[in-house]
């Protein structure tokens, strides 16, 4: 059967729109994710928050966290980017994150944007701890927290009971018992096939080796509002 060029393209529309409005949607849907980790404390960690402005999703956010009563809250970066006007409704945001241990890495629109210095001194005037390559002890071991790097190339010294890193790819050279990333929003998976991915690692749970988890979150954020097959997402580790 031929088709009219007219139809043809009456359709291609209605499939696009449909897609974007699907795509919209997952902007605003979050899933909240439990993994049973033996910590015997619990961690809320959140990534790819890309604030502008204090809306829907960041007080559903908050609510959700309240509701966890999580001891530590880690930070995997992107908290800002080049659509941040303004750093208030991050601090607004941020300040409502109640833990009793608060640690954050950068990532790489936090340093893309231009304003890294400003916001660290904001992220520790609100309680957390900046990690740049560096390892911190809490009660849960020890945390290290890797830096951006724009060449994604990471050394080999980096060690800790659990990894936080914006960018998955460092997890080919951490040693750590748990690796959490972000960076990907999700990627862009189809019937289990990634389809689109800026890492090695998409999304979800990967096996590493005995004993080494790398966890991929699909974030809580984005810059511009469309995230095609991947809802937001809080990931909490017990």
């Amino acid at each position: 059967m031929k088709i009219s060029r007219r139809k043809f393209l009456v359709s291609a529309s209605v499939v696009i729109s449909s897609a974007s409005l699907y795509s919209y949607f997952e902007t605003q849907r979050i899933l909240k994710t439990k993994i049973e980790a033996g910590l015997g404390s619990k961690i809320a960690f959140i990534v790819d928050t890309h604030t502008h402005d204090f809306g829907i999703v960041e007080q559903r956010v908050i609510k959700m966290l309240a509701e966890e009563d999580p001891d530590i809250i880690l930070h995997g970066g992107d908290i800002i980017d080049k659509f941040t006007d303004s750093l208030e409704p991050v601090r607004q945001y941020l300040s409502q994150l109640d833990a009793k241990e608060k640690y954050v890495v950068l990532g790489n629109h936090d340093y893309w944007c231009g304003r890294a210095d400003e916001l660290v001194a904001m992220l520790k005037d609100l309680g957390f701890r900046v990690l740049k390559n560096e390892n911190v002890e809490t009660r849960i071991g020890r945390i290290f927290g890797v830096d951006w790097r724009d060449d994604r190339n990471y050394p080999n010294n980096i060690k800790g009971d659990i990894i936080l890193t914006h960018d998955p790819n460092a997890a080919k050279s951490a040693d750590g018992k748990i690796i959490l990333a972000g960076h990907t929003h999700g990627g862009v998976v189809i019937g289990g096939v990634t389809i689109l991915s800026n890492s090695i690692y998409t999304r979800g749970l990967y096996e590493l080796g005995e004993n080494k988890i790398l966890y991929v979150s699909r974030g809580l954020g984005q810059m511009i509002p469309l995230r095609p097959t991947s809802p937001l997402e809080l990931v909490i580790l017990e």
